[in-house]
């Protein structure tokens, strides 16, 4: 297996969640047969330290996107809630021991995005370099079906280039459709010349409620505040 196909390499272990002693099994049956069960919540993230951290990294012999940074930091947020890594497979309800990052990516040459996919690494380095090398397998062979791209112990993010907003939603498929979507809009500075970004997430009421994407806002914010401490 050469590096870039350990890059797209996206592999989780998967366990069945009891429905007689899962303490979410009402909230799962009830908000599951919801003909629309989606619903999520758009805050303006202070991304300050971050922008900063960034701009002095633009020197390193390695390079940093921005986005690159954004991913990594918001799947490490999510592993860290299991509520985040619940999906629905084959009509069940399971828990992943962690779920990878899949993004849009505009490729060389092209005015439409494919979707891409790569394995969670073991730092942020190691992450960036995966995601570059998914960038790369799109370049090569652009694709809204990636391999790999059905399978839900996935984290789906998209940047939305120019569009400051306060709300935003996303297309989802069917109730086997179950993996949570994030969007990052754009940076504008405040009248304190803070520097803030809109984001938006999305993920299904049978797994998880208000609370837990307060628990994720709340993580992200720290990782921001902080960037050398995570990346």
């Amino acid at each position: 297996m050469n590096i870039t196909d350990n890059a797209l390499q996206t592999e989780s272990k998967m366990e069945l969640l009891d429905l007689e002693t899962w303490e979410r099994a009402e909230h799962y049956n009830f908000f599951g047969h919801m003909q629309n069960s989606q619903y999520g919540f758009t805050v303006q993230q202070d991304v300050t330290e971050l922008c900063a951290y960034r701009k002095d990294q633009i020197g390193c012999s390695v390079k940093i996107r921005f986005s690159s940074m954004l991913y990594y930091l918001a799947t490490r947020a999510a592993n860290e809630i299991p509520e985040f890594r619940t999906r629905r497979i084959d009509g069940k309800p399971v828990i992943f021991d962690v779920i990878h990052p899949a993004f849009t990516y505009i490729p060389k040459g092209r005015n439409l995005h494919a979707n891409c996919l790569c394995r969670l690494g073991n730092d942020f380095c190691d992450t960036a370099a995966n995601i570059e090398a998914a960038r790369d397998a799109a370049d090569a062979n652009p694709t809204l079906t990636p391999a790999g791209g059905d399978k839900q112990n996935l984290f789906y993010f998209s940047i939305v280039s120019g569009v400051e907003f306060t709300s935003a939603s996303n297309p989802w498929g069917d109730s086997a459709d179950t993996a949570p979507r994030i969007l990052f809009g754009n940076i504008t500075e405040n009248e304190s010349g803070r520097k803030i970004m809109s984001i938006s997430i999305e993920a299904r009421h049978e797994f998880m409620d208000g609370k837990h994407f307060g628990e994720f806002f709340s993580k992200f914010d720290a990782m921001c505040k902080k960037p050398g401490e995570y990346l």
